[in-house]
């Protein structure tokens, strides 16, 4: 059996690896949804849009190759705050998905701390 140890991989180019077909995380965020809406860190995210009270669109920097990725979601505050994807404003694009966050009571409510994970494949 052999041992692969590495510090730092890169694509023949140089850059960093793209992962295309495997199981990892493709697009994840951790932004503050309250007042200015500020993205804390990221992957494969360009932007949060802040629509309303609790309602986001998180934009994506690759397109998914198709609507069928999917979302985890989480959320905390001292209110309870847990998030999930918005399936009532419209489905996920392979460009954006709306996204609330919500009280533990069901009602859409700002977050300081909105986390989004997506698995599926890039375009």
């Amino acid at each position: 059996m052999s041992t692969l140890k590495a510090d730092t991989i890169q694509s023949t180019g140089g850059g960093a690896v793209t992962l295309t077909k495997q199981s990892a995380a493709k697009a994840w965020v951790n932004f503050n949804g309250t007042g200015t809406v500020a993205i804390r860190n990221s992957l494969n995210t360009s932007t949060i849009t802040d629509r309303t009270t609790g309602s986001y669109t998180q934009n994506y920097s690759s397109s998914w190759s198709a609507v069928d990725y999917t979302v985890t979601a989480s959320g905390t505050s001292s209110a309870n705050y847990s998030s999930a994807v918005d399936d009532t404003d419209g489905a996920p694009t392979t460009s954006a998905t709306l996204i609330q966050t919500v009280t533990a009571a069901g009602t859409e409510n700002d977050s300081p701390y909105a986390l989004f994970v997506e698995h599926g494949d890039l375009a």
